[in-house]
C-alpha cells in the first residue's frame, strides 16, 4: 500500500502555556502522537519546523506542508521528515477546558518578544539534538526564526538551513503596507476596548457561516480547504486582539535590520517576492549586498506575500529544492 501523509493536530504545553501544533509525515500513528511517540519519531526522521506569519494559525500551512513533503519524497524515496508547525500564543482560540490548567488566559495579549521566546521554548522542549533540522519562517515568522537561530546553534541543535519566506525582518512600518496600516493598527491597539466592542459578537457566529464567508471572500479555485478552515478560526474576539497587538508591535520593533538576524549567515536563505507590499523587492536587493547572492532568491512566479492562499504549490517546490 502506498504511503500517505498524515497530519496530527494537538494542544501541548510550551513553557507551561497551551499551544496548538501540527505534525505531518508519511505513515504517522493513527492513534495520535503523545510526547513519547513524538520523541521516538524524531529519532527516526529529520525535522522541518514551520514558524507562521501573522496570523499565526498552524492550519494555514497544512496544504503547503503536504506539498513540501511530497516534493521531497519525489527527490528521494527513502527520505523521512516530520513537518512540524507551531501556532502563536492565542492566535488560535484556547479551549475553555485547557485555560484552567495552563499558564495563560485566552484574553492575554502577547507581543513579538513573547512569541519569539515561545518558539525557542518549543524547540528546547520538543525538538531533538540528534537529527537535522530545517527551519522555515514566513513573514514575521522569519524574524522569529532568525532571532532564535543563534541560540539553537549554540545549544547544539543540528540546524542545517533557516529559510526565510517573504521575510518581514526590517523596515516594516516604512513598507508600502506598513505606511498604510501602521496608524490603524496603533489606534486599535491603543484603544483595545473598541476592538472588544466591535468584535465580541463574532464568538457567537456559527463556524459554518464563518467558513462560508471566508470562501466567498477568497473565491479562487486554488484556495485549499485547509486555508479556509484556518481563516474561519480567526474571527474570535481574543484572536483578533492578539493579531492586532502583535501587528502593532511589529511596526514598532521591526525597524532597521538587526545584525543579530544574520549572525549565522552560512545557514540562512531568503526568498523574496516581487509583488510584496510588506517586504518590497529592493529589500531583497539590499540583502544581496550582505549575503552571497545564491542565498538570496527572488520569486519568479509573482507569488503573493500570503503565499499559502493560492501559491503554496509553487513555494513548496522551491522550498524542497532549497532543503534538498
Amino acid at each position: 500500500m502506498a504511503s500517505v501523509i498524515q497530519r496530527v493536530v494537538q494542544w501541548i504545553l510550551v513553557g507551561g502555556r497551551w499551544t496548538r501544533v501540527s505534525v505531518m509525515g508519511f505513515d504517522l500513528p493513527e492513534t495520535g502522537i503523545d510526547d513519547s511517540k513524538l520523541s521516538a519519531l524524531q529519532e527516526e526522521r529529520d525535522i522541518i519546523l514551520m514558524i507562521p506569519g501573522n496570523p499565526g494559525n498552524e492550519g494555514f500551512y497544512d496544504h503547503f506542508g503536504r506539498r513540501v513533503l511530497e516534493n521531497l519524497s519525489t527527490k528521494r524515496a527513502d527520505s523521512k521528515y516530520l513537518f512540524v508547525t507551531v501556532s502563536h500564543l492565542n492566535h488560535v482560540k484556547l479551549p475553555a477546558e485547557l485555560e484552567r490548567s495552563g499558564g495563560h488566559k485566552r484574553d492575554d495579549r502577547f507581543q513579538l518578544d513573547a512569541q519569539v521566546e515561545h518558539k525557542l521554548e518549543f524547540c528546547r522542549d520538543y525538538l531533538p539534538r540528534s537529527r537535522s533540522i530545517f527551519m522555515l519562517g514566513h513573514s514575521i515568522g522569519s524574524y522569529m526564526m532568525l532571532r532564535i537561530l543563534p541560540q539553537l546553534v549554540s545549544d547544539g541543535f543540528l540546524v542545517q538551513k533557516a529559510i526565510a519566506l517573504f521575510p518581514t525582518i526590517e523596515r516594516m512600518a516604512t513598507s508600502p503596507n506598513g505606511l498604510r496600516l501602521t496608524p490603524v493598527l496603533a489606534f486599535f491597539d491603543r484603544y483595545d476596548f473598541l476592538v472588544k466592542l466591535l468584535t465580541w459578537w463574532l464568538d457567537y457566529v456559527p463556524f459554518g457561516v464563518k467558513k462560508w464567508l471566508c470562501s466567498w471572500h477568497m473565491n479562487h479555485p486554488n484556495v485549499p480547504d485547509s486555508v479556509l478552515t484556518a481563516a474561519a478560526e480567526l474571527p474570535h474576539l481574543h484572536v483578533f486582539r492578539n493579531i492586532i497587538h502583535l501587528s502593532n508591535d511589529e511596526m514598532v520593533k521591526v525597524a532597521e535590520l538587526d545584525q543579530v538576524l544574520i549572525s549565522v549567515p552560512e545557514k540562512i536563505m531568503f526568498y523574496y517576492g516581487t509583488i510584496d507590499g510588506w517586504c518590497p523587492l529592493h529589500y531583497g536587493e539590499d540583502m544581496k549586498r550582505l549575503l552571497p547572492v545564491e542565498q538570496v532568491l527572488i520569486d519568479e512566479d509573482k507569488c503573493e506575500h500570503a503565499f499559502v492562499i493560492r501559491d503554496g504549490d509553487v513555494v513548496a517546490r522551491k522550498v524542497a529544492e532549497m532543503i534538498f
